[in-house]
């Protein structure tokens, strides 16, 4: 998969994920922020820089899936309440 295409996909998380926690999505500096990061990642993404490129995307999309804002947390806090609680009852 393509360096641009993998920042593109942690850039929509991103904006899925503040939205999903009631924050504004959607912002200039969001926008101005992904635009840049697109660019730079696609300008790395050929030649010998593509695996630096390639490295630097999955980070991000990492980032993206780990950041309180990210829509996987209220997941990941449901199912640790849910082992806490069967701890306790241990």
């Amino acid at each position: 998969m393509r360096a641009s295409v993998v920042v593109l996909i942690a850039t929509g998380i991103f904006v899925l994920g503040r939205w999903a926690h009631n924050k504004t999505a959607i912002t200039i500096s969001t926008v101005a922020s992904a635009a840049f990061l697109v660019i730079v990642i696609s300008a790395l993404d050929n030649g010998r820089t593509e695996e630096i490129a390639r490295g630097f995307a999955w980070l991000i999309l990492a980032v993206a899936i780990l950041s309180p804002d990210s829509p996987v947390t209220p997941v990941a806090n449901l199912i640790a309440g849910k082992l806490s609680s069967k701890q306790r009852t241990v």
